[in-house]
């Protein structure tokens, strides 16, 4: 795993507000006392996704806490499985229908069926971290993450995904 995400906690977050449900993918230093936000995801299927990939990490005892109110649910994952749950975030981040790859997720995040999945999501994931601390996000942007380099890096993913796999319909 690479420098940059070893010995980080992962959160996977869902928050209820007036604009409608956004899904946070949140991250901690053990040395920093704040977690931040790495990823954020809105859109009117923002909950449904986060439903099908919260059932997908309960089945397979991926969450080692969970907890929060009626607006803000979380969920923390094991350290080895977050990197990857964050690149399949950067992956359907700009998807217009990012349902359509939730039936994906357990095998992409598993890595049974698709063998080296896990290894691309996580290797997104870091590429979008090591390049948003060379160039960070606009001050007014609520995560750490740069969202043009996330978008570049979801628009390359699909592609290497799409080839490696055949997976056309999402």
């Amino acid at each position: 795993m690479s420098e940059v995400l070893a010995e980080r906690t992962y959160k996977l977050v869902l928050r209820r507000t007036a604009r409608g449900p956004v899904i946070q993918f949140r991250s901690a230093i053990p040395e920093k006392v704040r977690e931040a936000t790495l990823i954020r995801m809105g859109g009117q299927k923002a909950e449904e996704v986060f439903k099908a990939m919260v059932d997908v990490l309960k089945k397979h005892g991926f969450v080692t806490e969970e907890g929060g109110t009626d607006n803000y649910k979380y969920y923390r994952l094991k350290q080895e499985i977050g990197p990857a749950v964050g690149g399949f975030l950067v992956l359907v981040r700009r998807s217009r229908d990012p349902t359509a790859w939730t039936k994906y997720f357990e095998d992409l995040i598993t890595g049974e069926k698709y063998k080296g999945s896990t290894a691309l999501l996580t290797h997104a994931l870091a590429l979008a971290i090591e390049l948003s601390q060379i160039q960070p996000p606009p001050e007014r942007v609520r995560m750490q993450l740069n969202p043009k380099i996330l978008d570049s890096i979801s628009a390359g993913v699909k592609v290497t995904v799409r080839k490696l796999w055949g997976i056309r319909k999402a």
